[in-house]
């Protein structure tokens, strides 16, 4: 009954889906919520005008639960009176830099007493553009053209005749976590292009706090005018006729291959997430000497390897303060790859303890069971524990494995929708927020090629009596077949440009890893039981594995019960009956806005006396 109640709603909420993207809105432009875009003027010097605030507000989406704090959350009210001083700070960087004959050379990043950070060699006259003598830089008008799960992305038009990006995080974490997580982009972004010479938006200025003039943390950056990669994606594409992938499918995949393929193509000297070595605040223990070999004068000892940013150790991590994940977030030495896992372990292990510590204090405003926190501690904490016996880094049955173990720069957002590709095909790789450097044996696949269901190569062949089968069934299996299809594509790209790493896919390395991955991409409190899942599916194939040789224990580190197993296995079926039932439940209830108010209007949606909403499932009937 609830699976046919729910393939009704799934039919019901796609013939109400309609595009999520909202249009650009200028500085002048106001969209609300359903409607056109109306244009309502503002004095830039009036900084107390009400029409502004809309401006600054979340809208491109609603929460089903908590929907108001969370909006709240995601307020991005800055000052653009500060962000014209800012502009204009940047503009008499270029000029210095003009009159000093210094615009081939790269000088070290630039801390104003305003506390923030020019670039110098990027803020040439080149790139900023020019004014009429005596004319300050004016912002002409401005528009929200993206509002993303951790940020939100304004282009500036300015008298410059030039435009810029202007990149502010949401306000989710504690501001040291904040301004640790900024520092490290725009340093990886630097890193990426000086040195791995990936075209990257050039960053002119960033302030990682909130004492800044525009007092928001913020990125200002070049506007690179292009079309997104993603445009090209069609993941679901059929095949030609003699059965070869569609070439735009193979090209969007190589492009994005190419792009990882420089990423990792240097070999680093420890683990974490790269910083300006100029950074004061980074520990002691932090890797100095990025890499080894440089003949650059001008980029030796500009970067630095600091604690990892990477999303596992800041996401939803509240209740640890910002000492307490200092300690558990590294930098790592070179001869420590499997400290990461054991730390994601650790981290994960001790926030569950906090956020119990205030449950059982009545001291925490979360809807989660104590059941579950005191579960994921145990989860975690056997993560923690098979950690430092997942790899044998002296095995022959896995080829290059020390290749495979050596610190290389990962990014976490890999995707075509991070791709702008300009007019001349030149691609340039976006947001690098969260980027680390692990080995690349802990490198998951991109999310738009990863598939880890059933593998069919060719439905006819794999599948019996395919032909015979009804329209929805066959349309399952080529479901799987594309997904594999796409999986291949990008492992065969990754062959092509990097033999040596190629084992990192192999099936049993993918097991080995797959606890760990479990645990970086849990999104939500219950997805701990994915974790556990993969550390039983390790377990029941680590004899194997130790007697190859591929594991540094013959015993697997934890013990699990008959009875451990059989209770995670009936959580687990319990688990995925509940998301049947809930359909944004992928999204943490998250739904675009324009798909929202027409699933409210529509009935579908409907609002408690609480003020949330959950989905009416009843009359879902094929009437309807």
């Amino acid at each position: 009954m609830i699976r046919s109640t729910t393939t009704k709603l799934t039919r019901r909420l796609a013939s109400l889906r309609t595009s999520a993207r909202s249009p650009l809105r200028p500085l002048t432009a106001i969209r609300p919520i359903g409607g056109k875009a109306n244009e309502v003027f503002t004095k830039l010097n009036d900084e107390g005008d009400p029409k502004r605030d809309a401006f600054f507000n979340y809208s491109w989406g609603s929460w089903l639960v908590n929907d108001k704090q969370e909006k709240a959350k995601r307020v991005t009210k800055f000052s653009i009176e500060g962000l014209t001083d800012i502009l204009n700070q940047v503009y008499a960087e270029s000029q210095m830099m003009a009159k000093s004959d210094k615009s081939a050379s790269i000088p070290l990043p630039s801390h104003k007493s305003n506390l923030t950070v020019t670039l110098p060699h990027n803020t040439i006259i080149k790139n900023v553009g020019t004014v009429n003598p005596n004319e300050k830089v004016r912002v002409l008008r401005m528009a929200s053209i993206h509002e993303g799960k951790h940020h939100r992305i304004y282009k500036v038009d300015t008298n410059l005749d030039k435009s810029f990006v202007l990149r502010i995080p949401y306000g989710l974490e504690n501001e040291h976590v904040l301004a640790q997580r900024l520092k490290s982009e725009v340093a990886t972004m630097d890193f990426a292009s000086l040195k791995l010479g990936l075209n990257i938006p050039k960053v002119f200025c960033y302030g990682a706090n909130y004492s800044n003039p525009i007092r928001q943390p913020f990125i200002l950056q070049e506007y690179v005018e292009g079309r997104l990669l993603m445009r090209d994606w069609n993941p679901l594409v059929e095949d030609k006729k003699d059965s070869l992938p569609d070439d735009t499918l193979k090209k969007v995949i190589e492009q994005v291959s190419d792009l990882q393929s420089k990423l990792i193509s240097q070999e680093l000297n420890g683990f974490g997430s790269l910083y300006f070595a100029s950074d004061d605040e980074l520990p002691s223990e932090s890797t100095k000497t990025v890499y080894d070999g440089e003949v650059n004068p001008e980029l030796r000892e500009r970067w630095s390897i600091g604690p990892s940013v990477e999303r596992c150790f800041w996401r939803k991590k509240a209740a640890l303060s910002y000492d307490t994940l200092r300690t558990f977030s590294g930098p790592w030495p070179v001869n420590s790859p499997l400290d990461i896992v054991k730390n994601t372990g650790l981290v994960e292990a001790e926030n569950a303890k906090a956020r119990l510590a205030l449950k059982q204090a009545d001291a925490s405003p979360e809807a989660v069971d104590e059941t579950v926190l005191r579960e994921q501690i145990v989860t975690f904490d056997n993560l923690a524990t098979v950690a430092p016996y997942l790899f044998n880094s002296g095995t022959t049955n896995i080829p290059n494995v020390k290749e495979l173990l050596k610190p290389r720069l990962y990014h976490p957002d890999l995707d075509p929708m991070n791709v702008i590709i300009t007019a001349d095909g030149t691609p340039y790789l976006l947001d690098f927020e969260g980027a680390s450097i692990k080995p690349f044996i802990l490198h998951s696949s991109p999310q738009f090629v990863a598939y880890d269901g059933p593998k069919i190569y060719d439905v006819k062949e794999d599948v019996p009596n395919y032909e015979k089968l009804s329209e929805e069934e066959k349309a399952q299996y080529d479901f799987m077949y594309k997904r594999t299809r796409n999986q291949y594509l990008w492992e065969a790209a990754l062959n092509e440009r990097s033999k040596q790493l190629i084992s990192a896919v192999a099936p049993p390395v993918k097991l080995l890893r797959s606890p760990y991955i479990a645990a970086i991409e849990m999104k939500s409190d219950e997805e701990y039981l994915l974790v556990d899942e993969a550390l039983i599916q390790l377990s029941e194939v680590w004899d194997v594995f130790a007697k190859n040789g591929l594991v540094k224990s013959s015993k697997f580190p934890i013990e699990l019960s008959k009875k451990q197993v059989e209770k995670h296995s009936n959580d687990l079926n319990a688990f995925h009956e509940k998301l049947i039932t809930r359909p944004f439940a992928a999204t943490q209830g998250w739904i675009p806005q324009d798909m929202f108010d027409n699933l409210v209007k529509a009935g579908v949606l409907v609002q408690g006396k609480d003020g949330n909403y959950s989905v009416k499932h009843e009359d879902l009937s094929e009437d309807n």
